[in-house]
């Protein structure tokens, strides 16, 4: 008994040791760019060293810039449609598949699951030749409509796994009440699956905000390109302002971090409560 105390206390160290390491790991590059975007670039070349004030030249560099104005407004429209876009298609397929017990819907359920399998990559030339038979290269709505598909796979598996958890009786009642299949799903189904909805809200933004190959790839324009894209060119031209760069690099991660940190207990409930039901 005294052994396997011993061997537990020591696991739970090693534990601890190891979350202890991978946090600051994250967490000093992250840091050091926010204290880095209020330093001057002779501050900069000090790199353990705190900024002597609250220098906000850089981040006038940047609000000066176009290009990190339209990359800012064009990301938050852009990842606002693609998640909605993404959530309604996800829970209304995630509900059929989920009540139906037919063949054909299990083989659509494995079917989405597998797209998750193929690499981002490997769509590329096919997703261009498809955007552009349809005019939608070099648009917003031809990223929101990709980074919505690209999105479905796991929506679907999240609220198929979710669905099939709440029971059928509820359906039936609302059938006896008579309710359609809209007005159920609406009212009675969806409100049910708020906690799977905030776990996928929270992953497709984040991941819609951070994508950059596609945008590389289908956005010519400056007025149209996202803050990654907007991260990269900003880069190149103002490459000796480190400062600015800086600036640059905490507004594009400000807005995700802090959407993650208002959000975190509803994820933290969605990803338990799929883990528990599941």
């Amino acid at each position: 008994m005294t052994f396997n105390n011993r061997t537990s206390r020591t696991v739970r160290s090693l534990a601890y040791i190891v979350l202890t390491a991978t946090v600051v790991i994250i967490v000093i590059p992250v840091l050091q760019v926010f204290l880095s975007s209020f330093k001057t670039n002779e501050e900069i070349n000090r790199v353990i060293s705190l900024p002597s004030g609250f220098n906000l030249d850089n981040y006038r560099t940047v609000f000066k810039s176009s290009a990190a104005m339209y990359g800012l407004m064009n990301s938050v429209s852009i990842t606002f449609a693609a998640m909605l876009l993404a959530v309604v298609l996800s829970s209304v397929a995630g509900y059929a598949i989920g009540r139906r017990r037919e063949r054909l819907f299990a083989f659509l359920y494995l079917l989405f699951l597998s797209a998750m399998m193929i690499p981002v990559g490997a769509n590329l030339v096919s997703l261009y030749s498809l955007l552009r038979g349809l005019h939608l290269t070099n648009s917003r709505l031809g990223l929101i409509l990709v980074n919505a598909a690209q999105a479905l796979p796991m929506g679907i598996l999240l609220y198929t796994g979710f669905v099939k958890t709440i029971p059928r009786e509820i359906d039936e009642a609302s059938v006896i009440d008579g309710a359609g299949y809209a007005k159920r799903l609406s009212l009675v189904v969806m409100p049910l699956l708020k906690p799977v909805s905030v776990t996928f809200i929270v992953i497709t933004s984040v991941n819609v905000w951070n994508e950059f190959l596609l945008s590389l790839l289908f956005i010519t324009s400056e007025s149209k390109r996202t803050i990654p894209l907007a991260v990269y060119t900003f880069s190149s031209s103002h490459a000796s302002d480190f400062g600015a760069i800086y600036a640059m690099l905490a507004i594009a991660i400000l807005p995700p971090a802090l959407f993650f940190l208002l959000t975190q207990k509803y994820f933290y409930q969605g990803m338990t409560a799929g883990a528990v039901k599941g």
